[in-house]
């Protein structure tokens, strides 16, 4: 069975479950609240403003990676003890599929979200938006969830959601302190950084100076991704299921 095919498969898992309550909801209220916010602050310089809209996005991202990922998971623990995804001849592939699935309805949420708030803000006419910022910041933000994804798959298949939520909540609040200062050298190869730092690459203007970092980055995720699937094709599940 091809990729594609599998994560067709993993989307019907989905139908009546929360999932995709979760990935709708969620971003039409957060642009709701963007919006609001803009209308509220009209006085504050126009930067400033989506500067904070795109880091409290990059705080708040991990920690719903970490519930989604968890009850995915925890959904095919629940049904077979994950026998659908290791009693099958090529496992990296499911769970390359699980990924993809999981990734692509991220991106679909950051999608709306955004989409959401500049019709809003559009709407509004409460200024002139960076537009040409703000689709660099968010594909940064796209960039940053994919190694966030890859992590939380392996805590949430390793240990359970409550590892994973724990993890979320502690990677959420070096979101916070790196939104707050500004990482050189080796401190901005942290993966908990990478969206922030994305996010003040760009407002700064220093995204092409900074490219050689962010190519071995997106090939840090890639390596990341690639040691997680190996690392399943050799897992015999939890000790306590065996």
């Amino acid at each position: 069975m091809g990729i594609i095919a599998l994560v067709r498969a993993d989307f019907l898992k989905q139908r009546h479950t929360s999932y995709w309550g979760i990935h709708t909801v969620i971003p039409i209220a957060g642009a709701i609240l963007f919006v609001f916010y803009f209308l509220l602050y009209q006085n504050v310089d126009e930067l400033k403003k989506l500067r904070l809209l795109l880091e409290l996005t990059a705080m708040i991202f991990p920690l719903l990676i970490s519930v989604i990922v968890g009850l995915n998971i925890t959904q095919e623990e629940r049904a077979s003890h994950f026998q659908s995804l290791l009693a099958v001849p090529d496992r990296r592939k499911i769970l390359l599929a699980k990924f993809a699935a999981l990734y692509l309805s991220g991106i679909f949420s950051l999608a709306l979200l955004f989409v959401l708030f500049t019709i809003g803000a559009g709407m509004s006419r409460t200024g002139t938006i960076p537009w040409g910022l703000l689709i660099q910041s968010v594909l940064g933000l796209a960039m940053g969830s994919f190694v966030i994804y890859a992590l939380h798959l392996l805590l949430s298949l390793k240990f359970g959601l409550g590892i994973s939520l724990f993890w979320g909540v502690f990677e959420c609040l070096q979101c916070i302190l790196f939104s707050n200062i500004e990482l050189h050298g080796l401190w901005r190869y942290n993966p908990f950084s990478w969206s922030v730092n994305w996010v003040h690459d760009v407002l700064n203007g220093r995204l092409i100076a900074n490219a050689a970092q962010w190519l071995l980055i997106a090939i840090l995720s890639v390596g990341i991704l690639l040691a997680i699937l190996y690392w399943f094709s050799r897992w015999e599940g939890r000790k306590n299921n065996e």
